[in-house]
């Protein structure tokens, strides 16, 4: 599962462990070994702006951004992916989130998404999302996902699987479990994930628009399937306070 999430994200830099660092203080929600300091000053209960100027100029993208607001901290989530590797998500007040994936200490990459579309689901419905044998057109995994404008403006794009076997007109989602804390949290919540990630070029440009399609549970019996859209972010254009 590691290598296929470090693909998935796109972490191809290879670089050789470090020795565990001493004497830094521990932040509420991130994993151990892992520092604000290593996360542009990203933490629990703070404040962050990230700039997506260039985005501006290519309305292909159904994702959209506010580059001049600050965003408050939430709530702080965390993947062990094993080996030294972990997915750290920042949840903002205005229903996005970045996330970083980190190996060895070391950030590999930010990517923002949005929770573009939610939709809450029965037990029921749920199992059958994820167990059932008659896999709908848009379901998990599937080969293609449309994604229809929640803007007034009506638009369909298209997004290609990323994980599995690109040949396979289906493949099973990955499942991960994150551990999430927010300002209000005496200890971490259990979320568990089952996702496939799409992505499909921007026009005019080499950047990717992702959407990271994942039904959830949360343990207290809460299901809902989620379309987390997103772009890839520089860690130049993160200020965080």
């Amino acid at each position: 599962m590691l290598n296929t999430l470090k693909a998935l994200f796109r972490a191809t830099t290879e670089k050789p462990p470090e020795p565990p660092t001493t004497g830094r203080p521990v932040a509420a929600g991130l994993p151990m070994g892992v520092s604000q300091e290593d996360l542009e000053g990203l933490r629990l209960d703070g404040r962050v702006n990230i700039k997506l100027i260039g985005l501006r100029a290519h309305p292909d993208t159904l994702f959209s951004w506010d580059d001049d607001a600050y965003h408050h901290i939430a709530a702080v989530g965390h993947v062990d992916l094993g080996q030294g590797a972990y997915l750290v998500r920042f949840y903002l007040d205005n229903d996005t989130w970045l996330q970083a994936n980190v190996e060895n200490g070391k950030v590999l990459e930010y990517k923002l998404f949005d929770f573009y579309r939610v939709a809450h689901l029965s037990d029921g419905e749920f199992d059958n999302l994820i167990n059932g044998e008659d896999k709908q057109p848009d379901s998990i995994g599937t080969q293609t996902i449309p994604l229809t404008s929640t803007s007034d403006a009506a638009r369909t794009c298209t997004y290609q699987r990323v994980w599995g076997n690109g040949d396979s007109l289906w493949s099973p989602p990955v499942v991960f479990d994150e551990q999430v804390m927010t300002t209000e949290s005496v200890s971490a919540r259990h979320v568990t994930h089952h996702t496939m990630l799409y992505e499909r070029p921007i026009q005019g440009t080499e950047r990717m628009e992702y959407l990271l399609l994942s039904a959830e549970n949360d343990g207290e019996g809460s299901f809902m399937v989620v379309h987390n859209l997103g772009v890839d972010v520089a860690s130049v254009d993160i200020d965080a306070m």
